[in-house]
């Protein structure tokens, strides 16, 4: 019967594989708690600056009445389309986007899913496409 020795190199390889791994994750463990706490002092100081700001401001929209906010409004909406367009690469604008249940006048309205055209002769509520039953249309 053979007796199994044991190889002291081989159990101090594998002491300094564990060794290595233990400290490579320590290493990986203080590394995502660091960049975790760099991140939170990052947007706890852009928030913070933000609500200094709009308390420092926020008079003046008040000041200059509804309008302004109106106008305000109208630019971030403008600018949050022009950002969705291009950003997405939409193949058709939002604004010449429909949704079914929402008043359309009349004219073509394609589906977004299979390219259905639904001639729509008087102004009416949109319903969804006949084929597919999808309901975003374009009017494009």
């Amino acid at each position: 019967m053979k007796s199994v020795k044991k190889d002291p190199s081989n159990h101090d390889d594998n002491a300094n594989l564990v060794e290595e791994a233990r400290s490579i994750l320590v290493g990986a463990k203080d590394w995502l708690l660091e960049d975790a706490a760099l991140m939170t002092a990052y947007w706890h100081d852009k928030m913070g600056y933000m609500e200094a700001w709009v308390d420092a401001n926020w008079h003046l929209l008040l000041d200059e009445g509804h309008d302004l906010i109106d106008k305000l409004d109208e630019k971030e909406d403008a600018a949050f389309l022009w950002l969705v367009n291009h950003a997405n690469n939409n193949p058709v604008p939002l604004e010449q986007c429909h949704i079914a249940g929402s008043i359309v006048a009349p004219g073509t309205y394609r589906c977004m899913a299979c390219n259905f055209d639904t001639e729509i002769k008087v102004a009416k509520v949109l319903a969804p496409c006949s084929i597919c039953h999808y309901g975003l249309m374009s009017s494009h």
